[in-house]
């Protein structure tokens, strides 16, 4: 049976923010270089080389001067072999949102889209590294009550400056429907699966969601929602000391058969066929 996914806190700061150099990264392979998740979210920025991160399954190869953004709660493995530098910024979502306006990003941009994540974005060296060193400079200092609304600052320039790079016209996601229903799902998708659910929680036409969604991922609603299911399941099946029946339950099936026939009807196999699958 695999052991449980290590799942990282972020560790005890004056503000949750900090600034890594990706060298550490390689320095405990035996951590980051195994399936493990965390609690915050994680820009990752290579200056020099290539890098090869394994997220969610699927290897996302970074190049130099490129960010790839991971998002609070996805396994990750980090590359601890190949030949690379950069630096890494941790921070919290508690420490960004201290505005309706942050959250409100956190909820809207195109970096942090559940349907597309971890793309990575060519960005400015410059910039990033002009701004990447004030952050670092300013954790060094005295905590003092200027200091976590600074580092949001420069954190925020940053994040920006990556979602200009990759989305057209950001500012349009904020009132789109498909967006609201993403972050609906997340929420919400262990306790229901029905496509009717969602459209009444968000208060939208069916139509209207059903073409939304489809346009901007070329599936339904309902597709969108078993992906993401599975895409759960896998994660317990490969990470964790769940029984077959403990993971149809956590992700809200009430009988094992119901998981069992919904697993292989959306991947061809079943649940354990896929665990075994995954044994090394």
């Amino acid at each position: 049976m695999n052991a449980d996914i290590r799942t990282f806190e972020f560790k005890a700061l004056p503000i949750e923010i900090e600034v890594k150099d990706l060298r550490f990264a390689k320095e405990l392979p035996k951590l980051l270089g195994q399936p493990h998740k965390a609690t915050f979210y994680q820009i990752i920025w290579i200056t020099d080389g290539e890098a090869i991160f394994r997220i969610d399954f699927r290897d996302i190869t970074i190049q130099s001067n490129e960010i790839l953004i991971i998002s609070a709660g996805q396994v990750c493995e980090f590359d601890t072999k190949s030949n690379y530098s950069g630096k890494l910024i941790l921070f919290t979502g508690a420490f960004f949102t201290m505005t309706e306006l942050d959250s409100n990003f956190l909820h809207t941009a195109e970096i942090l889209n559940p349907v597309s994540l971890n793309k990575t974005v060519s960005i400015c060296p410059q910039l990033t590294g002009n701004l990447t060193a004030l952050l670092d400079e300013e954790l060094k200092h005295s905590v003092d009550k200027f200091q976590a609304g600074i580092a949001q600052s420069f954190l925020r320039v940053l994040l920006l400056e990556t979602e200009r790079q990759l989305a057209a016209n950001p500012s349009s996601l904020s009132n789109n429907i498909g967006r609201k229903f993403y972050n609906a799902v997340e929420q919400h998708f262990k306790e229901n699966r029905n496509t009717e659910f969602y459209v009444n929680l968000l208060g939208v036409n069916e139509k209207a969601l059903s073409k939304e969604v489809k346009a901007l991922t070329g599936n339904t609603p309902k597709i969108y929602i078993d992906s993401r299911i599975i895409l759960e399941a896998k994660r317990l099946l490969s990470y964790s000391n769940l029984s077959i029946k403990e993971v149809g339950f956590e992700l809200g099936f009430d009988e094992p058969t119901n998981f069992n026939k919904y697993f292989r009807k959306h991947t061809g196999i079943t649940p354990t066929q896929f665990r075994d699958s995954t044994k090394k």
